[in-house]
C-alpha cells in the first residue's frame, strides 16, 4: 500500500502526441459529419502539413476513416469502442459519483428512479440530513402525478406508457388543462419541482430531472428532496443548479450530446 503522500496526490503522466492527436479526432466526432483535412485541422489549431500525419495514423488504427471525398470522418474501430463502452455504462452505475456529490452539496435526500413495470421505480438512495416522512426506499414506486420524478417521466416518457397510469391516477380528478400545461412547464425549464411531493402533508419539497442515455430517450429521474424549511426559493435555485450538473455529469458518461 502506498504511504508517500507525494505519491498518492502526484498528477499522472502524459503522452503529449496522444493529446494532441486526439483533438483531431475529437473534431471529427463533434463534426457529427465528414470534415475535409482544411478544416480538421483548423478546428484543432494545428498546421496541415502535422494534422495529415496525425490522421492518416488514425485512418490506418481505424478510428477514422475517409469517406469517397477523402474527408475524414469516425471509423470502425470507433465505433467498437463507442458499443464496448456503451454496454459497461448504465444508468444505475455511472449515477453514483454525482448522486453523492449531490448529496455532499446539499445534504438532500437523492434518489434515483429508472421506468419499471408499474412506473417509476426508486433504484438507488443516498440519505439525506434531515428525517422525512415520505417512502423513500428501493423499489418504491413514485406516482405519476404528484411526485417530481413522476412529472418527469410524464414529460419525457413514451405517452403509450405513461397514459393508462396518468388515468388511474387522475379518474375523476378536473382540470385537464392545468395539470397538461404544468406537465409542459417540465419540458420548458428542463426539471420538476412540487411543494408537496407524494402527500399533500408530509411537509417536503422535491425537484428532479431526467437523464437521457446516448439515443436521446429518458433512462431515469435524479431527484434531490428534503423538508420544505430547508428549501427555500434560494435554497432550491441553487438545488436546481447543482442537479442539473450531476444529470449532465451522468449523461457524458452514457454518450448523450444535447441537440
Amino acid at each position: 500500500m502506498l504511504t508517500n503522500p507525494e505519491v498518492r496526490t502526484a498528477a499522472p503522466r502524459k503522452i503529449q502526441s496522444l493529446e494532441v492527436g486526439f483533438r483531431l479526432v475529437r473534431v471529427v466526432e463533434e463534426a457529427g459529419r465528414a470534415l475535409p483535412l482544411k478544416d480538421v485541422a483548423q478546428q484543432a489549431g494545428m498546421a496541415r502539413s502535422n494534422a495529415y500525419l496525425y490522421l492518416s495514423t488514425f485512418v490506418e488504427l481505424g478510428v477514422l476513416a475517409r469517406d469517397g471525398s477523402g474527408h475524414y470522418l469516425l471509423g470502425p474501430y470507433a465505433l467498437q469502442l463507442g458499443l464496448a463502452a456503451l454496454k459497461k455504462s448504465n444508468v444505475v452505475d455511472v449515477t453514483e459519483a454525482p448522486m453523492r456529490s449531490l448529496h455532499a452539496a446539499t445534504g438532500h435526500h437523492v434518489h434515483l428512479s429508472i421506468w419499471g413495470n408499474y412506473g417509476p421505480t426508486i433504484v438507488k438512495t443516498v440519505e439525506g440530513a434531515c428525517p422525512v416522512q415520505v417512502p423513500l426506499r428501493i423499489g418504491f414506486v413514485a406516482p405519476l402525478c404528484s411526485s417530481a420524478t413522476g412529472l418527469v417521466f410524464l414529460a419525457y416518457q413514451n405517452p403509450a406508457l405513461t397514459e393508462p397510469l396518468v388515468a388511474r391516477e387522475r379518474a375523476g380528478v378536473p382540470g385537464d388543462a392545468a395539470f397538461t400545461a404544468r406537465v409542459q412547464t417540465v419540458r420548458d425549464h428542463g426539471y420538476a419541482m412540487t411543494e408537496a411531493e407524494f402527500y399533500a402533508d408530509a411537509g417536503c419539497c422535491a425537484l428532479a430531472a431526467p437523464i437521457f442515455d446516448h439515443t436521446g430517450h429518458i433512462c431515469g429521474a435524479l431527484a434531490a428532496l428534503d423538508l420544505s424549511a430547508r428549501m427555500g426559493p434560494v435554497q432550491r435555485e441553487e438545488s436546481v443548479a447543482l442537479l442539473k450538473q450531476a444529470v449532465e455529469a451522468t449523461q457524458g458518461v452514457l454518450g448523450y450530446r444535447q441537440k
